[in-house]
């Protein structure tokens, strides 16, 4: 083999052991690397019959607040995960009839950045329970159902 062609199938290597050891690697030949992407999570009322939809999200560090969203708006904010990759926000919501969910908007993981395309997640709210925008395939994914009664706290 060649010394030209040595160091072709070394630098082959290499990169093939580096997409392996850090899925990063891909986004950040696309651009940024997560924790220097600026993020943006939205969450959609999409409820039929005119329900309004409550929300409260927050992080370790944030709390965004409470708030009423009437159908079809949305609430959105962004951020820069931290470099520890340990960013975290979750959201409570409830509609009309009492039922309630809780659950993750955004959190570290390589699957989720795929389906927000290493920048924005969707998440909507419908009347049999909440999705995610999965960009990747275009489709929104079903995430979980409503559960009956208001959260307790």
């Amino acid at each position: 083999m060649s010394s030209s062609n040595c160091n072709s199938f070394v630098l082959l290597l290499v990169l093939a052991l580096a997409v392996l050891i850090d899925p990063y690697f891909v986004a950040s030949l696309q651009g940024l690397p997560p924790e220097f992407t600026r993020w943006h999570v939205c969450v959609v009322n999409g409820l039929s019959n005119s329900q309004t939809l409550f929300l409260h999200c927050k992080s370790k560090d944030d709390d965004l607040g409470a708030r009423n969203l009437f159908p079809g708006t949305n609430f959105t904010w962004s951020f820069q995960q931290n470099l520890l990759r340990t960013t975290l926000f979750w959201c409570y919501m409830s509609k009309d009839d009492n039922s309630h969910a809780a659950f993750k908007v955004f959190w570290q993981d390589v699957l989720l950045f795929h389906k927000c395309s290493w920048k924005n997640c969707v998440w909507t709210a419908k009347d049999d329970g909440i999705y995610i925008r999965d960009f990747a395939t275009n489709s929104d994914e079903f995430r979980g159902e409503w559960n009956p009664g208001l959260l307790q706290g």
